[in-house]
């Protein structure tokens, strides 16, 4: 029987691709340089560090200084530079970031089940992603928050998974993980013995794809795995 729900943050309750904008854009203001020449090297950096991570090559308990560092790096500047345009950006998102369905979901899971985040982070700490779910009444949801640069562990690491269950002195097979990213998200969490769900949008129906893992359309999904699979 499922007790606890972990959620990814970004492409599953958030849409990373609003924040990204919004990076860029605050850092083409304070650089002075349009955003054509940004956002490339934003998008080349963000994936050499996923790649890291899928790797295990990164320190973990690093991992946010590594990446603002490896982004200051690829544009040139200073990582204050770096620190400075992620403020901005958290400053400037509105509620389109939200992504759809996502508070009707939580609310009615609430009521059941423990609720949790667990997150990497990148380019900006989980304060500002915690400031975004806070200001869109996400949080309210959420019974609480684990993020790697708080737990110094990130996804795949079973230790990023094991961390909510820990607290909560919940099973794996007590547990359900939700989230966009394959390896980081799915893969991660059937290694540290827990159930989980792939977002993947590209499919066009609910499906089974391991004896512990499912494939969803988006979080709307989530309470009719939980329902048919009666776990």
């Amino acid at each position: 029987m499922i007790k606890l729900i972990s959620f990814d943050v970004w492409n599953t309750l958030l849409d990373i691709n609003v924040m990204l904008e919004s990076l860029v854009k605050a850092l083409s203001e304070i650089l002075e340089t349009p955003e054509k020449e940004i956002i490339e090297k934003v998008l080349k950096t963000r994936e050499e560090i996923k790649n890291m991570r899928k790797s295990q090559s990164g320190d973990p308990k690093k991992a946010l200084k590594e990446s603002q560092e490896l982004l200051a790096k690829a544009l040139k500047v200073d990582v204050e530079i770096i620190k400075r345009a992620a403020a901005r950006a958290t400053l400037n998102v509105d509620e389109g970031i939200v992504l759809p369905g996502v508070k009707t979901t939580l609310e009615n899971l609430k009521e059941k089940y423990i609720i949790t985040t667990t997150g990497n982070v990148m380019f900006w700490p989980s304060a500002y992603t915690r400031l975004i779910l806070e200001k869109f009444r996400i949080a309210e949801y959420i019974t609480k928050q684990f993020y790697s640069d708080e737990i110094g562990a990130y996804k795949p690491m079973k230790e990023a998974f094991l961390a909510p269950l820990k607290y909560f002195n919940i099973s794996p097979e007590e547990a359900i993980h939700i989230g966009d990213t394959k390896a980081e998200d799915f893969e991660g969490a059937l290694n540290a013995g827990l159930y989980a769900c792939w977002i993947n949008p590209k499919t066009d129906k609910i499906g089974k794809i391991h004896n512990r893992g499912f494939v969803i359309r988006g979080v709307k999904d989530l309470p009719e795995v939980l329902s048919i699979s009666k776990l």
